[in-house]
């Protein structure tokens, strides 16, 4: 169990109803991890899904395996994980603490087994999880549509650039 207070500062939470954090809270654990453990290994399965109180994150992909892309740095308030929120997903990152980390875990197979059982929670998980993703998406399209400002090189070997204009 944690408090209903350290969950209310997780920013996917931000528009949770009331009722739905005492539930959450009976769920969840709160745990403490050190620099350098890997809590999410990219192809594998997820089994738990991360909401950072205190430390920092880096999510990570291997470009070669002599180079890996961090995509983000993960703060405070900052989820993460949601595969394992997803039946048959698996990490499409790897996942580090870069610092001693204070987390709420979520057990995914627990999570997936309350979602068929209160619709309401489930909505407000995935809705969050949706917005988070585009919000990644839309972070992703500026970096790319910057770098084709400053290389005008490079659009001359795309052909869908249309698509990655930011439309809501």
């Amino acid at each position: 169990m944690v408090k209903i207070e350290d969950l209310k500062r997780i920013n996917l939470l931000k528009d949770f109803p009331d009722h739905l954090f005492e539930f959450l809270a009976r769920e969840a654990q709160l745990s403490i991890f050190g620099t350098d453990t890997q809590l999410i290994s990219v192809k594998e399965e997820v089994d738990t899904f991360y909401m950072l109180i205190m430390g920092q994150v880096a999510i990570k992909i291997e470009l070669t395996p002599e180079i890996d892309v961090i995509l983000d740095n993960l703060q405070s308030g900052s989820s993460f994980g949601s595969s394992a929120l997803i039946e048959g997903s698996r990490a499409s990152y790897t996942a580090i603490c870069q610092e001693p980390s204070e987390v709420i875990t979520l057990s995914g197979e627990r999570m997936k087994q309350l979602f068929k059982e209160n619709h309401e929670l489930a909505y407000h998980m995935m809705f969050g999880v949706a917005k988070q993703y585009k919000k990644h998406l839309d972070t992703r399209a500026q970096m790319i549509m910057k770098t084709l400002d400053e290389h005008p090189e490079f659009k001359e070997n795309i052909n869908d650039i249309e698509n990655l204009t930011l439309v809501i």
